[in-house]
């Protein structure tokens, strides 16, 4: 049997045959092993570690699941197989009693075992006086915590970088590939990464001198403004500049930055820039394949042994809830957990496949309607959130004085910097005889307005001040009457308006740009799924969001598939643009049972 803990495989030996030769079985294993790593040699090299087919992970109930079978290649080039679909509780799958943690991967590896005894001269089992006839190779399932999986990547020489800011808080680097072939494009990344939990926004305006490149606007350099980033501890988020290098043989050149161009401020406090920045690129005469290839080819064996991938294939990530018996399963994913491995076998599949989305782009381009195309890859949206909203309260003291002001605490919204728009009202608790139930109530502007009704809010008028750069506001109130009140409750909401490039995209859309539904009105039975159709009206089909406008009204897709309600009535749709939400409209829903007779 094989040694399953051996990683080595080099060198090779062979038999070297000759007459005579006395032949006993550690020579037909040594004849064996040197076939079978050469053959797992090659699968390292040519198709890595990964996932050839098959091996999906389903949940059949909310304690077990089901690996498909499948192939798959691990790091030391062995195939592993499974032949048939196997069922399997989470509980009692290997290593589960090891885990501690409700995220676990599922993974699979190679195992062998001896099989078919039969009996033999000379057996090392003197009891049985039998030796196993076969080595049968197969698979074992196993689980581990998601967070032990810890992977060393072998560094690149693909890639030059220079650290622009670092302390404890955040981590800012400059990356642009080392070697670019000449009049070509290339993109420039600044990453910026959180290190600790501290609550701390981070700024950065810098100028980036780009001797041996030109930008889209034809100067030698390029401008990073990052404005009041949140990010989460070890989150990171990568900021692109596209440049063109310059035409012509082979150069030394870099990207410069200088201290005095450069402003960096943490949580409103500057931060100092140390020296010049200065990452050393090379222009080449070579193309972008040559160079690729070239930096592909350069690792070594003794680099690929030191960061040889894992002995085994992940398949999925289990999320479970842990009981004192068993594991309850609440999710599966595979998503950036499986890696696949293409193959020469697939490409006239694979070649089928990519025609649906080649002709998708190939009738945009010859001229199909504009009215009837739902491709809006192009469109750029807004990928923030752009609406936040809560409660805060603003102390009125117990000394009334008509005229006073009083003022709120800082409230931070959560929106990042730039435009944001603040709405706020009063909010109380009052008796609704028509829900008979106290029912919150929100007044927006005079409260007086609504005296007759008796609400529970002070006479005030309300101001907001809202600081942009800093991602937060206040809100006023000067009362107009005498009240008990000691705190007033505020609700607000907060609106992300559109800035930068953003503000530039929605330039397409004009004053009398407008979305309608095809059928203002629609009727279906309970239970009914139907797609609400939308028109557009002096503007460019784009992206939609649907929203139901009140609850248990039925259910509706990102795609604009509602589902009805199981109750007869007549509901609402909300409909507008994902990248300019104050183009909307409103669909309705009747709801009600087919006539038995006529079917309608």
């Amino acid at each position: 049997m094989e040694n399953l803990n051996n990683i080595n495989l080099l060198p090779f030996e062979k038999n070297r045959y000759y007459p005579g030769k006395l032949l006993t079985s550690v020579d037909f294993l040594s004849e064996q092993m040197y076939m079978s790593n050469k053959r797992r040699f090659m699968n390292d090299l040519l198709y890595g570690a990964g996932i050839i087919c098959g091996l999906n992970v389903n949940n059949l109930d909310d304690t077990s699941l089901m690996v498909e079978s499948g192939v798959a290649i691990d790091g030391l080039g062995r195939e592993i197989v499974l032949e048939n679909s196997v069922v399997r509780k989470v509980s009692a799958i290997d290593g589960y009693d090891e885990t501690e943690s409700g995220r676990l991967l599922l993974c699979i590896r190679y195992d062998e075992e001896d099989i078919q005894p039969v009996y033999a001269i000379g057996a090392a089992d003197k009891a049985s006086g039998h030796e196993m006839n076969r080595t049968q190779e197969g698979c074992k399932l196993f689980l581990t915590d998601a967070d032990s999986r810890v992977l060393t990547i072998p560094e690149s020489g693909f890639l030059s970088s220079a650290t622009i800011y670092a302390d404890s808080d955040y981590s800012v680097t400059l990356a642009c590939p080392s070697v670019v072939p000449s009049g070509h494009n290339v993109r420039v990344a600044i990453t910026v990464e959180k290190l600790s939990n501290e609550n701390s926004p981070i700024v950065l305006n810098g100028l980036f001198g780009t001797p041996a490149f030109v930008g889209a606007d034809g100067k030698h350099g390029f401008v990073a403004d990052i404005s009041e980033l949140m990010l989460l501890a070890g989150e990171r988020k990568q900021f692109e500049y596209h440049l063109t290098a310059r035409a012509g043989g082979k150069a030394d050149t870099m990207i410069l930055g200088k201290p005095d161009d450069i402003e960096v401020s943490v949580n409103s406090e500057k931060k100092t820039i140390s020296g010049n920045i200065m990452l050393h690129l090379s222009i080449s005469p070579e193309s972008p394949r040559e160079i690729i290839e070239r930096e592909l080819a350069k690792t070594s064996l003794e680099e690929r042994a030191l960061h040889r991938s894992y002995e085994y294939v992940t398949l999925a990530e289990v999320t479970i809830e842990r009981s004192s018996t068993t594991a309850i399963i609440s999710d599966i994913r595979d998503d950036a957990i499986r890696y696949y491995i293409p193959t020469i076998a697939n490409n006239a599949r694979r070649h089928e496949y990519s025609e649906w989305f080649e002709t998708a782009k190939h009738k945009e381009r010859v001229g199909v309607s504009a009215a009837t195309t739902t491709e809006v890859d192009h469109y750029p949206t807004v990928r923030e959130p752009i609406y936040a909203t809560g409660v805060c309260e603003i102390p009125l003291g117990t000394e009334y004085k008509k005229g006073e002001i009083h003022l709120s605490n800082e409230v931070i919204h959560g929106l990042g910097g730039g435009d944001v728009h603040v709405a706020v009202g009063c909010e109380c608790l009052a008796y609704d005889a028509k829900l008979d139930k106290q029912a919150k109530n929100t007044v927006y502007g005079d409260s007086t307005f609504f005296k007759a009704d008796a609400l529970p809010i002070p006479n005030a008028e309300l101001a907001v001040r809202v600081m942009n750069d800093r991602g937060s506001f206040i809100v006023g109130a000067k009362l107009n009457a005498r009240t008990d009140f000691v705190v007033l409750l505020v609700r607000w909401t907060a609106t992300k308006l559109p800035s930068g490039e953003e503000r530039g995209a929605l330039t397409r859309f004009g004053n009398d740009a407008a979305i309608m539904p095809a059928e203002p009105t629609i009727v279906v039975a309970p239970n009914e799924s139907r797609f609400i159709d939308v028109k557009f009206k002096n503007m460019t089909p784009c992206a939609l969001e649907y929203q139901l406008t009140e609850k248990n009204s039925g259910s509706i897709t990102v795609d604009g598939i509602y589902t009805a309600s199981n109750k007869e009535g007549v509901y609402e749709i909300h409909i507008y643009s994902a990248d300019n939400p104050y183009i909307s409209t409103y669909a309705y829903v009747v709801v009600k049972e087919k006539d038995s007779e006529d079917g309608k």
